[in-house]
């Protein structure tokens, strides 16, 4: 077949590009679009450390935020991050993105603000309170609900504090209540 002959049957040929309606359907358990929920989001980053790709980073902008952001250009869509996120702020949905139907990159990012610890006055992201409650099993209360907005040291200082105190007894002015005995 001569060039000619080819240009002038492809010319008349119908289209073998699919329009932007005329996609496949999707395969059920389709690992596409990935979505993040900030009001989740504790910025562990547990989710940037098992990426291989490094298409996840949470990095700390300042002292009031963090910043979490993906790029679907870097991302293998193993979902590995949503497996492993411990509040489960990732998942990802059995869609594909319009802008990855052309060939872009998509991206994702969110912002997450930082509270002071009312101990300490570090900042850090509390965890969310539906978590809190869903890893108890119920509403908080008690010490759970007093500890809530403390930093992750300061509610390991204060367990440490009450397994103390339940072995010693209470500190009184920075000495054991109980007296040691002297020989």
């Amino acid at each position: 077949m001569s060039m000619l002959q080819t240009v002038l049957a492809n010319l008349f040929a119908p289209s073998r590009t699919r329009a932007p309606g005329d996609q496949p359907p999707v395969p059920a358990g389709l690992r596409g679009f990935l979505a993040h929920d900030a009001a989740l989001c504790t910025g562990c980053g547990t989710c940037a450390h098992v990426c291989a790709p490094a298409a996840i980073a949470v990095t700390r902008e300042n002292e009031r935020t963090l910043a979490w952001t993906w790029g679907s250009g870097s991302c293998s869509f193993c979902g590995l991050c949503e497996i492993w996120c411990p509040t489960h702020a990732i998942t990802m949905k059995d869609e594909v993105a319009g802008a990855a139907l052309n060939g872009r990159q998509v991206g994702l990012r969110d912002e997450i603000a930082l509270i002071p610890c009312p101990r300490c006055g570090r900042p850090h992201v509390p965890l969310p309170a539906s978590v809190q409650s869903d890893m108890l099993g119920g509403a908080l209360s008690g010490t759970a609900l007093a500890e809530k907005d403390l930093c992750e040291d300061c509610r390991r200082r204060m367990t440490s504090e009450r397994i103390r105190d339940g072995f010693l007894g209470p500190k009184v002015c920075g000495t054991p209540a109980i007296e040691e005995a002297k020989p």
